[in-house]
């Protein structure tokens, strides 16, 4: 019988999140299956490389200038018909393309981390092009119809939430699960978190603030909130992560030098669950994969002035669980920080508490699995097909 070989995984390099998630199901299978050949492809890399750099380019500006002309288009978007042109127009991108690397790799499944080629995956299957089943994972904890395709096999997804809100936009529960967002199985090891204080010369006994701004080094006004933080009243440790962002790192270092708190500023961290490991709060955006593994770490979040979209939304949804705040002035900031360093700290223990009750660090784990278990049952019944016809042309 024909056995699971090959998976395609389809993700894009918006930001990190999607490609992460993509990397965290491949590392998850690959752990489960070492025999299997899973790849990692760039979709629109693959497909238009030109307006591929130009798309990401105009992202990361909207959203570290105007965020505000990314909500717009985000909402004017998100309740957007399937059959629409501008619908059927995105989910014929690249379809030429992704339709001869079918052929050429023969997946047995493929996985879709980001909504564009989640849409041409289903417009080839409904056309006949494929049969190969298709699965989609939706990397925040808000809906927008871009990843509702009527072809799609199987969608995972971050929360219950999230699951009611596709169930009444009309998608079939058998084709659901509640998985969480994949995040590397790193963030779901035991730490020795004194090791780690040793490891980056932090005090045990004074409080720690993680200050992200995602792998752009995107988030809203990082500087200001900085040097808030680097002359808090209270005595606390900063660690300031910049991402890709060497314009921001130069800042940040600048800034420090006139620090009355001890400061460490770091440019793109690989090990950053080290870091949220020796932390007792993160200031960060409220990109889905940032607060999974956040919320896998049992991290408390305060959430700063997040993108209009899909950051709101999951903004909103921690807020609702108790594990974060919302500031949205510098102002705020400095009201949560008092709060919840100086005045009330039990807050920070009692949204780590709440945080093991939502969080879901065995996300990749659980995709890997049921994605082996649709494309097998899928290639058991297609050799079984093949089988009945063979016979059925030996007994003419």
């Amino acid at each position: 019988m024909h056995k699971l070989r090959k998976v395609l995984i389809l993700s894009a390099s918006y930001g990190e999140g999607h490609q992460q998630a993509a990397r965290a199901i491949q590392e998850a299978l690959l752990s489960q299956n070492h025999c299997l050949d899973v790849r990692v492809i760039d979709y629109l890399q693959m497909v238009h490389p030109r307006l591929n750099s130009i798309t990401r380019y105009c992202y990361i500006q909207s959203v570290k200038f105007v965020p505000s002309l990314y909500g717009i288009l985000y909402h004017g978007s998100r309740n957007m018909k399937p059959s629409s042109k501008l619908s059927k127009r995105l989910n014929q991108l690249g379809s030429d393309e992704l339709e001869k690397y079918l052929n050429q790799y023969e997946p047995d499944i493929v996985i879709s981390t980001f909504p564009t080629p989640a849409g041409v995956m289903s417009a080839l299957k409904e056309r006949g092009v494929t049969n190969v089943p298709a699965a989609t994972v939706i990397t925040d904890h808000a809906i927008h119809n871009q990843w509702i395709h009527p072809y799609t096999d199987m969608y995972f997804v971050g929360s219950h939430h999230v699951r009611k809100e596709l169930i009444n936009r009309g998608v079939p529960e058998s084709k659901l699960s509640v998985t969480g967002i994949p995040i590397r199985g790193i963030f779901n090891q035991p730490v020795d978190r004194e090791a780690l204080q040793s490891k980056y010369q932090i005090k045990p006994e004074l409080p720690t603030v993680l200050v992200m701004g995602g792998a752009y080094g995107v988030l809203h006004d990082i500087p200001n909130i900085c040097e808030d933080l680097f002359t808090f009243p209270r005595r606390v440790q900063v660690l300031v992560v910049c991402g890709h962002n060497e314009k921001l790192y130069m800042q940040i270092k600048e800034i420090s030098k006139k620090a009355t708190n001890p400061v460490q500023v770091f440019g793109y961290v690989q090990d950053i669950h080290e870091l949220m490991a020796i932390s007792d709060l993160v200031i960060t955006k409220a990109g889905g994969l940032t607060i999974s593994e956040s919320l896998a770490m049992e991290l408390p979040m305060l959430l700063y002035r997040p993108i209009p979209g899909q950051e709101q939304q999951n903004a909103k949804f921690l807020v609702k669980s108790r594990v974060a705040v919302l500031a949205e002035t510098r102002k705020s900031v400095s009201k949560y920080l008092k709060m919840l360093l100086i005045e009330r700290p039990e807050i920070l223990l009692n949204m780590r508490k709440n945080s093991q009750k939502i969080k879901k660090p065995n996300a990749a784990e659980e995709i890997a699995q049921i994605t082996q278990l649709i494309a097998t049952n899928h290639t058991a019944r297609a050799y079984q097909h093949r089988q009945m016809r063979y016979m059925e042309t030996v007994t003419k």
